[in-house]
């Protein structure tokens, strides 16, 4: 049996303690499950943000988190709003519009669209989480002001 391509396999992810332009500062580490660190041929980078259970104390703290600073890539994005039915709802901002997005979904967003989420809603007793997905290898962001 061949193993050509399990340099593709992430049997182990890293641990973030930091994103730009996100304060995950009572949250993190979390891992990286892809990215051009892990499989050097990677074009998708992703982040694996899920709570098994959603407690009041945990609820308390996402819906205190400030959304991330808006900001931009130069390449295309995903959200995965991942878990049971209704068990976050996310206040996603992209350009200067604001929807509110329940688990389980998905948001796109196009590059050089500026956004932010946050959580702003959670029922207790349920699982959900968060997987952003960038689609290019690696996390980068832009500031809003600049062109990108």
């Amino acid at each position: 049996m061949s193993n050509q391509h399990e340099r593709f396999i992430v049997r182990k992810p890293t641990l973030v303690s930091e994103l730009p332009d996100h304060d995950f500062s009572q949250a993190i580490p979390y891992p990286v499950l892809m990215g051009k660190e892990l499989v050097p041929e990677a074009r998708a980078w992703a982040l694996y943000l899920f709570i098994k259970e959603i407690t009041q104390e945990l609820k308390d703290l996402a819906i205190g988190t400030d959304r991330a600073t808006p900001h931009k890539h130069a390449f295309d994005e995903m959200y995965l709003m991942i878990g049971e039915e209704k068990a976050i709802t996310f206040e996603v901002l992209m350009g200067n519009e604001t929807y509110r997005v329940e688990t389980p979904a998905a948001v796109y967003i196009p590059r050089g669209v500026p956004h932010g989420i946050r959580p702003v809603d959670a029922t207790v007793g349920k699982t959900g989480g968060l997987i952003p997905v960038c689609l290019n290898g690696e996390y980068i962001t832009l500031p809003v002001d600049e062109p990108g």
